[in-house]
């Protein structure tokens, strides 16, 4: 008997559209620009279509959207039909596809999310000798949706759904091809995975693995099922794990049933843990099943134990939402991840890992992987497991009102068991969550929704997905997911969905809702935020590159507002810069300075409150900081850290600081109140308080140094002595609360600079500067010395000032092409002080900085 043969049909692809929109272009077949592909992409190939990124060609391109295609090609020649089966396997068709052998319909598909294997060998049996055309015809999904919208009917009232219309509810396709708030709105359509056939007379048709650790980390189960096509009942099945470095660890043989399935559990002693990056290693076992000579399956596994825990808590009202693996409460720091292209064939396993691990320079311990997009990519999860970064994944649902008919209801079920079993083995998986704010929204917007009714049926409801989040998925993961837990929603618990007492929250009345100030960010604490954002611009050079046209490089052109989706964007920005800080935002350089200013500070405020709050056993008041957004999919203004180039923005340092091993916070309290009858003055805040929170899992000795300096003048003021330096103690993985400091009557005009040292290296540890607030009131010193010093070897670079200078950002000069890599950057200085910043990519070019208020030094400038 032969092996199992995989052909890949990846060559001679053509492309045209089936309809008449634009003129008729493309109407004649035309070659496809790669494969797989979308329509987008071979539009754009052939330059019928100007990229949808670049000005407002968004527009001229939202015909596409509309528009039906079809695709060809040509079967490879393959070897007389014998005994042996061939399979054509489609590992995702966008969306919807009618596809055709010659004249023959073999398959029709409706959902982006599944894949589909057809049994062709008795089609080929009958052309044998004849050429074989495989033909894939595309419909445009809009138009579907709104048909099925118009069979099931939208119990919506057609003013809850903002991004796009409410027909995407009604078709199982990634929802922010419909456009979201920080993008723009291309349907795509077309062969988006890998096409191919595979020959066999026996193959491995299921390989399901789940892993179980003991509680005291001595020992785990690995958990085996499966099937296979093809044969007699008894067939035997090797079964083996292998250890990280290659070795067999365990091997067993296994016969199947008389239904072809097999199934066992492997016992594996001490073995080696899977940790999150910032605990330990991430050694990964493999894991296969395999038919000898014939087909061999393999996943890569790590052992850890996972729970979420959700215990009550000693001084706060409500219980933890604490992830734990190998039995350490992980603080889980990080973003959340939209698609990274709307184009997605065109992403590449090289993006995914340039981006998680830039996500993983910056001390993310966690990505959520938003339900309006996909359930990740292999490459996504292998790269997470390779690099132990945990992964929070999100069913496809998304801010919508959705169907629960009985048709709808199978298609999901039929998708979510094929993404969990996909996946689900995966170490880095952590937890998956039903949706994305559709619970909050039946709160907002009035749908019948009775958090006392958990027995249903919902159907007569306007809130018919509950019977998806309460009924369909948890089964299926109750089935499918092993450990990983699920929860109905994001956000989710207690009486409402945004408790901030139980479960996890998005906090969006800063910015959005109540467009509160960002300082109000510290009450909206809660057990784990899995949202919260502030906006700003891309790079110079990434809106120079979204934005060609010189006249309208400014933040209040049409073009500027059509690459921020974000609403009421206009408006916020001078609102929150105008409370906070003297700003300034054209020419459009200082536009882009300040926007990031505002949002690094934002993020600055909020993780700095929050984090203090993880602080220890019991204490888990929050355990986790997942903002809203890690990336961007366009040269365009959005909440992400990072631009569509992986430029990063000063919040992405700002969090990378958050999120160190070990972190020493202030805050500045208020000490008295304003005199009576008297308005517009801030309260006196004469005191700091200190603390610091450590990542490591043993107590830590270290010294505190704390130096004072006045603004205007950079003159140190003198603090008591006992004030200066402090030794101090500070727990694991937890929270320390350190004193307080007295700094009098001039706080205002002050900066306090905090210092961690080792107690028995002097490292430096941790570092913060403390500003008086708000900004807007600060006298900077006139004529700042900052000094910019390029070490030997052009891979660090030294900075210091004679005065206390506020967000210093180095660059190299846009003329001088694409900027370096930086360490860190948005770094505050104080006088006496060298602060070094490792880079990569300088090569002798020049280093500028930029900082609050330099505009203010310009010859002839008035404030």
């Amino acid at each position: 008997m032969a092996p199992l043969i995989r052909i890949p049909v990846d060559e001679g692809w053509q492309f045209k559209q089936s309809t008449t929109l634009a003129n008729n272009t493309a109407s004649s077949y035309l070659p496809v620009s790669q494969f797989p592909t979308v329509a987008h992409l071979d539009l754009l190939h052939h330059g019928l279509i100007k990229d949808p990124y670049i000005d407002t060609n968004e527009l001229d391109s939202l015909w596409v959207n509309d528009a039906n295609f079809t695709y060809r090609a040509l079967l490879p020649s393959l070897p007389a039909p014998s005994s042996s089966k061939i399979h054509l396997v489609f590992e995702g068709l966008d969306t919807l596809c009618s596809v055709y052998l010659n004249s023959t319909l073999i398959l029709e598909s409706k959902n982006m999310h599944i894949s589909h294997r057809v049994d062709i060998t008795s089609h080929l049996q009958k052309d044998s000798g004849k050429e074989v055309e495989l033909r894939l015809e595309f419909k445009n999904a809009p138009e579907y949706a709104k048909k099925e919208m118009k069979r099931i009917g939208y119990k919506g009232n057609g003013t809850d759904v903002h991004f796009g219309g409410p027909e995407r509810l009604f078709v199982r396709k990634a929802q922010y091809h419909w456009g979201w708030d920080w993008g723009p709105a291309l349907n795509t359509s077309g062969p988006w995975k890998p096409v191919y056939l595979e020959i066999f007379e026996h193959r491995i048709s299921e390989l399901l693995i789940r892993q179980e650790v003991s509680a005291d980390l001595k020992s785990a189960t690995v958990k085996i099922t499966g099937s296979v096509e093809g044969g007699e009942a008894g067939k035997e099945v090797e079964l083996e794990v292998k250890a990280p470095n290659g070795d067999s660890v365990t091997k067993e043989t296994v016969k199947t049933t008389e239904n072809g399935t097999f199934s066992s559990e492997l016992k594996i002693e001490n073995p080696d843990l899977w940790y999150p990056f910032t605990y330990g290693a991430q050694p990964l076992y493999t894991v296969s099943g395999s038919l000898p000579g014939l087909d061999t399956q393999e996943r890569k596994i790590g052992f850890r134990r996972l729970r979420l825990l959700q215990n009550k808590l000693k001084k706060e009202e409500g219980t933890s939402f604490t992830f734990e693996i190998n039995n350490i409460r992980v603080f889980c720091g990080g973003s959340c991840w939209i698609p990274g292209d709307l184009l997605l064939p065109r992403f590449t396993p090289l993006r995914y890992r340039s981006w998680l691990s830039l996500a993983k320079s910056g001390n993310q311990t966690m990505i959520r992987v938003w339900g309006g997009g996909l359930v990740e990519s292999d490459d996504f999860y292998a790269i997470a497991d390779e690099m132990g970064i945990l992964v929070w994944q999100d069913f496809l649902f998304a801010c919508g009102d959705y169907p629960a008919s009985d048709d709808f209801c199978e298609a999901v079920k039929g998708e979510a068991e094929e993404q969990v079993k996909r996946v689900g083995h995966h170490a880095s998986l952590v937890i998956w969550a039903g949706n994305n704010e559709d619970y909050m929204l039946a709160e907002r917007w009035g749908w019948e929704y009775d958090v006392n009714d958990q027995e249903g049926p919902w159907d007569h409801t306007n809130f018919p997905a509950r019977k998806i989040y309460e009924r369909v998925l948890p089964e299926i993961c109750e089935r499918l997911a092993g450990d990983v837990p699920y929860w109905r929603s994001s956000p989710y618990g207690g009486k409402t969905s945004n408790d901030l007492t139980i479960g996890d929250t998005h906090i969006w009345n800063v910015w959005h809702g109540k467009q509160s100030p960002y300082q109000a960010y510290k009450s909206y604490l809660s057990r784990f935020i899995s949202e919260f954002g502030f906006e700003s611009a891309p790079s110079l050079r990434t809106l120079h590159q979204g934005i060609t046209k010189p006249s309208e490089r400014h933040w209040q052109s049409l073009t500027f507002d059509a690459h921020d989706k974000g609403p009421g964007h206009q408006r916020r920005y001078g609102m929150y810069s105008g409370e906070n800080f003297r700003f300034r935002f054209n020419p459009l350089r200082d536009f882009v300075y300040c926007s990031q200013f505002l949002q690094a500070e934002a993020m600055k405020y909020a993780y700095n409150h929050w984090r203090r709050e993880f602080r220890g056993e019991g204490e888990e008041n929050c355990s986790g900081i997942l903002v809203w957004q890690l990336n961007d999919i366009w040269p365009g203004t959005s909440w992400a850290l990072v631009d569509v180039n992986l430029q990063r923005k000063p919040a992405f340092y700002i969090t990378k600081r958050a999120l160190s091993k070990l972190v020493v916070g202030m805050e500045r309290i208020v000490t008295g109140a304003t005199p009576y009858m008297v308005t517009s003055y801030p309260e006196p805040k004469e005191k700091v308080q200190i603390w610091a929170v450590s990542g490591y899992l043993q107590a830590l000795d270290a010294v505190l140094k704390l130096k004072a300096f006045d603004i205007e003048s950079g003159r140190e003021v003198e603090l008591p002595e006992d004030e200066r330096e402090r030794k101090v103690s500070l727990r694991e993985n937890g929270t320390t609360e350190i004193g307080e400091l007295s700094i009098g009557t001039q706080a205002g005009k002050t900066v306090v600079a905090a210092y961690l040292e080792d107690a028995k290296t002097g490292e430096q540890l941790a570092r913060w500067v403390d500003w008086p607030e708000p900004l807007k009131f600060v006298v900077f010193k006139k004529g700042v010395e900052v000094k910019i010093e390029v070490g030997e070897g052009q891979q660090e670079v030294k900075i210091s000032a004679d005065a206390p200078v506020k967000g210093v950002v180095l660059s190299v000069p846009i003329e001088e092409g694409d900027d370096a890599v930086w360490e860190d950057n948005f770094v505050d200085l104080v006088p006496g002080e060298t602060v070094r910043v490792g880079v990569e990519g300088l090569q002798g070019r020049k280093v500028q900085a930029r900082w609050l208020g330099d505009w203010e030094r310009e010859a002839g400038f008035e404030l």
